[in-house]
């Protein structure tokens, strides 16, 4: 199997001869630099000097003066922004989602260098925008028709009735929200790479060559970078493609897998000839398999891996497109894999941290009275119960004997503190920013667990390395929560800061650490971007995995996003159409 990025290793050593010193190879993300740095050493009987190896954010990130903000001071500024130009009473928790939803709408709108002024006008001043032949293409003038027509004041949906109420304002919360951030030093993607590329100066460049290797989609903003590169002189493009897709079949119907992919060869070149770029005619053995439920996957992987499994193994991947699969993944992997690594984060929901975290929230929050001065039996024993607890004092379980047996179900702080541990961890708390800091110190009480218990081995010593991993996530999520509050960007009611926090915890996951190069591959869709496998097992290939279904909100309607040029679902389907047929290529068999 010829892999994509051994192709372009052996060109690029080709072409450079092995002088490397001052070129930058740009990849989607970090993950194929790993793999194409190993073909590079391959064509090379003596030592040379490595490429630098970024991806695409961390060449934007290097070249701008600002800061990605955090996620949820984000939406704190703009809550500022949102109040200010709305005079809105409305609550934080309440206007969260929308706020993450605004925040994607502005990413988006400055990643594809929309005219902004135009986008967020009211609807009087749209309609002027059918006069404005200058930017606009017949195709976008009758989608914007198109939206008219078929926007309905009758028919409201609670999306569109949000969006009718702000669409005055949203051209004054996005200036004002820019303007916020940048006198800060921070920024949101999309405000990072706009900027970047308007005062983009290509000849101040660090690097005499850039190499962008096995993109796919291009934004508006990353098109404009290659331009000014092609033209500069200072770049080279490999794209990997199949002819299969790529060309128009006898009826002059497209593949929606080759959409960008077309324009992309046409705009930027490849030195690699099209001979290398039709795996797709070759037979390929293909199997499918019905399952009842998705977990029965994870139970036919064993059978699978027993037969299938190359030497050297990493040439082998599973391929969750429901990444909710990974935990009945890993418990079903057989003893004959001798190594696997893992590219996906592992949820912080699943772990012991959480539900603990939870527990504490729940008894300071919810689980106390401050009237009666009293907890509520249920959030007391709920914390008593968990593990941490029980490891963390001898008195727990006794202490939900007693309160059991004595049908305490209101009881006071003062019974509650059996020992040092269960004194602090039933006093009551007032105020976020004590909340915050009796988390982060109950959160370092319970690392001592893991400091004093290292005597594990094989699959016990692997989940204490994770939950360690959730334990660290979790205390730094905590303290940005705290620092926060210390800066008063986030001044909310108790039970908001519950919300938040939960909400926050819930969609955090935990990285694996290991060695990319080595075993069999486990991973989501999009970290398989570039790398090529001989044997290959997808799970949960389902409408609504693959692409994903939902997460399509967003205060512009689809007609105006469209004429726009700003994403779409299409957008989305061709993507992950591209992801699906890109892995087929090269591939030797695909149950």
């Amino acid at each position: 199997m010829e892999s994509f990025l051994k192709l372009v290793a052996a060109d690029l050593y080709k072409h450079t001869e092995g002088n490397l010193a001052h070129t930058a190879v740009v990849f989607p993300n970090k993950r194929a630099g790993l793999f194409f740095n190993e073909y590079l050493a391959q064509e090379s009987d003596s030592p040379i000097w490595s490429p630098a190896y970024v991806s695409i954010s961390e060449l934007f990130r290097s070249l701008s003066p600002w800061e990605v903000g955090d996620p949820v001071k984000l939406v704190c500024e703009l809550y500022k922004i949102f109040r200010r130009e709305t005079q809105s009473t409305e609550t934080l928790d309440d206007f969260y989602f929308w706020g993450e939803m605004l925040i994607s709408d502005f990413d988006d709108a400055d990643k594809n260098k929309v005219d902004t002024d135009k986008l967020f006008s009211n609807l009087q001043d749209l309609r002027n925008i059918m006069d404005d032949y200058t930017f606009i293409d017949d195709e976008q003038e009758e989608a914007i028709r198109q939206f008219f027509q078929n926007f309905s004041i009758e028919r409201r949906t609670a999306l569109k009735e949000r969006f009718i109420s702000l669409w005055d304002v949203l051209g004054n919360i996005y200036k004002g929200f820019r303007e916020s951030l940048a006198s800060q030093n921070i920024a949101y993607e999309g405000m990072m790479y706009r900027h970047v590329i308007e005062h983009l100066d290509v000849d101040k460049l660090p690097y005499e060559k850039y190499v962008f290797v096995g993109f796919n989609v291009l934004n508006k903003v990353e098109h404009t970078l290659f331009t000014q590169l092609r033209d500069a002189g200072k770049a080279v493009f490999y794209w990997d493609y199949d002819e299969f897709y790529r060309r128009e079949n006898r009826q002059a119907v497209t593949h929606e897998a080759g959409e960008f992919i077309r324009r992309n060869l046409r705009d930027f070149p490849s030195p690699l000839p099209d001979e290398l770029f039709n795996n797709l005619s070759k037979p390929k053995e293909v199997h499918y398999i019905a399952s009842s439920t998705e977990n029965a996957q994870a139970r036919y992987l064993p059978q699978w891996i027993r037969n299938n499994l190359t030497t050297p193994e990493k040439e082998t991947a599973v391929v969750l497109c429901n990444e909710a699969l990974l935990q009945p993944v890993l418990h079903s992997l057989p003893a004959e894999v001798k190594h696997v690594n893992i590219t996906m984060g592992f949820p912080l929901s699943q772990t012991p941290v959480y539900s603990f975290l939870i527990a504490l929230l729940e008894l300071h929050t919810h689980g106390f009275n401050f009237k009666s001065g009293r907890y509520t039996f249920q959030s007391v024993v709920t914390l008593l119960k968990h593990p941490y607890t029980r490891q963390l004092t001898g008195q727990a379980e006794l202490l939900e004997k007693e309160l059991t047996r004595d049908n305490r179900f209101y009881p006071l702080p003062g019974e509650l503190g059996k020992d040092e541990f269960l004194t602090r961890l039933f006093t009551p708390l007032s105020g976020n920013l004590n909340l915050c800091i009796r988390l982060s110190e109950t959160l370092q009480q319970v690392a001592g667990i893991y400091q004093t218990n290292t005597s594990g081995t094989g699959d016990t010593d692997a989940f204490n390395q994770l939950y360690r991993e959730s334990l660290f996530k979790a205390y730094t999520t905590i303290n940005r929560f705290r620092t926060l509050i210390e800066e008063d960007e986030l001044t909310v009611q108790p039970e908001t800061f519950r919300r938040l926090l939960v909400k926050v915890l819930s969609a955090t996951n935990i990285p694996f650490h290991g060695e990319p190069a080595i075993g069999m591959q486990v991973m989501g869709v999009l970290e398989t971007r570039n790398l090529d496998f001989r044997h290959l097992v997808l799970l949960s290939v389902n409408e609504g995995q693959l692409p994903k279904s939902g997460g399509d909100s967003s205060f512009i309607p689809y007609n105006l996003r469209k004429a726009f040029g700003m994403t779409t679902i299409e957008h989305k389907i061709a993507v992950y159409a591209y992801y699906f047929y890109r892995l087929l290529q090269r591939a030797e068999g695909l149950p």
